[in-house]
Parts: C-alpha cells; structure tokens; sequence
C-alpha cells in the first residue's frame, strides 16, 4: 500500500516556488569533496550586448568583428536561433538584420538588459560549478559562455565541448508577461528563474558529456537521463534534488515515499522496453504529470527512477570514474549490474 502518494503529489502541483530553497533526497553536498584550492577563470561573453550594439546602417563591418570575437558562437547563432527558416535563402547578413530588427527581439532584449544588467552572481556560482567539473573531469576543456537572446529557442545549450550558451530570455521570471501560457505551462515556466542559471547550465553540460540515448527504449532514455542527473548532482553539490527535476519540494517527497510503488507500475506496465511513443513519452519527457505511472506522479518520473538506478550502480561499484561510467552505453547491462532495489517506506 502506497504512502499518501495522491496527496503527497497534488500538493506538490497546487504549491508554489518553494522548490529552490528546499530540497530533499540528495546527501552529495554532505559528500563533495573540496575544491578550494582548484584555480578557475570564468569567461562570460555578453553576445547579447555587442549584437544589439552593431550599426544597423552598416551591418557587414560589425558581423565580421563578431565573427572574429565570436567564431564558433556566431555560425550556431546564426544556423539556429536568427535565421528564418521558411527561407533557406536568407544569408547571414540578412537573418542578422532581421533579427535585431524585429520589434518583439527588441522587447526582449530590452527585457534582458534590464534583468541582467551585469552577471557578478551568475558568475559566482558558475566559478565554484567549473571547480566541480575541473576536479571531476581533469582532461575536458574548461568551458566558456556567451550570452544571447533567443528569442525563446533555448535556455541553454552546449554548443561545443567547451561552450555553452545561456539564452538570458528564458530566465526572466515565471510571471514575465512574454511567456505565452500556451506554450509554456506553469510547470515549465516556474523554471524560467534567474536562481535556475546553473542548473541549466549544469544540464547542458552533463548532456554534452553523457551524450544521446543509445537507443529508442523507455530503458535506454532512463538511464541515460539517470546519468545526465548523476552528474549535475555532482557539479552542483548544493542544490536540491527538486531543482534538478524541476519538480517542487513536495513532489520530491512524493518520489521517495512511493519509490517502490512507482518502480512496481513500470514493471507492471511492461514500458522499458518499448520504443518511446506518444503514449509512454511522458515518462521521460517534459510533461506536467506522468498519468501513465500514477495520476499525480510528476512527469519525468522515470528520470528520476534512472538517477536512482545510476547511484545503486555507483553505490555497488564506487571505483568506477565518471569517464568509465559516462562509456557503459547497454542500458539493460547497466540495470543488471546496478541489482536496483527501491527503497520500501514503513508506514
């Protein structure tokens, strides 16, 4: 019999943003070793601001002076976020200038300058993140990051392996008046926080270096994504279980209580195995329940299922490195060795 698993999950939907100062589940920062000594220089290009500093009049002068301070931003800049897509014709210059142009960019630039008229915080926390990832991962280039308004396309994005974007108009806070609800429901939007910077940031460079699924099962997404977890928990020691999920504290709890509960309806669900489709994808995917599981479980919960499966590994092995676990890719071998047993709650 489940603990008060619908309430635990209800409460969790109806309650605010307390998820970032509260957390549960998670003992890493009791774990973390000590990075003090590790010697980082964080480099944040504001892209952003020497975009929309450029000359409208005379645009092809300042695109080659942001293609030489900028030369692997700028081809993905331009590719992915300023150029039309309904026209494959459209050349660099003329996506720029459409783009710095458009009266609703404009808006949002003027947004972002206004929220982040400099980044000392954000530069702060990214300094101890680089620490982490520098102490973790000795022989990875140290990453670098530029700033851009996206326009709404990503809050951000491991372009390369050592630079990350950070779309500043995704951090503009849940009730900013641009985040259109029909695009972006409350569960998403409570995310878009400034305090969500290195989390994101985190995600994208755990995602870099986890890589894609190795396959299409509801299993390969699992404990990829349990990976991709696993190491964010690492470079971001402090930072609650909840965030990381992008659940509330609340819906945190509902997972641990119902740990077992939930791996039980998996099983019984015969899912892992099967390709990921429209009516399993919410076990993996941004959703705001995973009503396949149980009505009120969180979506994403089998996410969460995959980081547990990823610490039982790591619990039952603890000499493997970061880098040999980020090269085990047989998800079904993974779970195997892992003997994931879920916790059963008394009560």
């Amino acid at each position: 019999m489940t603990r008060p698993f619908i309430s635990v999950f209800a409460v969790g939907i109806l309650t605010g943003a307390a998820f970032f100062t509260s957390g549960c589940g998670s003992d890493t920062a009791d774990k973390a070793p000590d990075v003090s000594h590790i010697n980082v220089q964080v480099n944040i290009q504001r892209f952003d601001q020497d975009l929309f500093a450029l000359d409208t009049a005379n645009l092809q002068p300042g695109l080659e002076q942001l293609s030489q301070k900028y030369p692997d931003f700028l081809p993905f800049f331009l590719t992915e976020i300023a150029h039309d897509q309904t026209n494959p014709d459209e050349t660099p210059l003329e996506a720029i200038a459409g783009f710095v142009t458009a009266p609703q960019v404009q808006r949002l630039r003027d947004s972002c300058e206004a929220a982040f008229p400099n980044l000392n915080r954000l530069n702060g926390e990214l300094e101890q993140l680089l620490r982490y990832y520098r102490y973790y991962f000795p022989n990875r280039p140290l990453p670098r990051f530029a700033t851009a308004v996206t326009e709404f396309v990503g809050d951000a994005y491991a372009v390369n392996d050592s630079l990350v974007m950070i779309g500043l108009d995704m951090f503009l806070g849940e009730n900013f008046s641009g985040y259109n609800p029909d695009y972006f429901p409350q569960y998403l939007r409570r995310q878009f926080a400034p305090e969500y910077m290195p989390t994101k940031v985190a995600l994208a460079l755990s995602s870099r270096l986890v890589g894609p699924p190795p396959g299409e099962r509801i299993l390969d997404y699992m404990v990829n994504n349990g990976k991709i977890l696993y190491v964010m928990d690492l470079l971001l020691p402090e930072v609650p279980d909840s965030t990381f999920m992008g659940y509330t504290r609340e819906q945190l709890e509902g997972c641990y209580a119902n740990e077992q509960e939930v791996w039980a309806r998996l099983l019984d669900l015969n899912v892992l195995y099967q390709p990921l489709n429209n009516k399993n994808q919410k076990i993996v995917m941004p959703s705001p329940s995973t009503d396949i599981v149980f009505q009120e479980s969180p979506g994403e919960v089998g996410n969460w299922v995959g980081w547990q499966i990823v610490k039982a590994y790591m619990s039952r092995y603890p000499e493997t490195s970061l880098e040999d676990l980020l090269k085990q890719r047989d998800a079904q071998r993974f779970l195997e060795k892992a003997k994931y047993k879920p916790k059963r709650t008394n009560g």
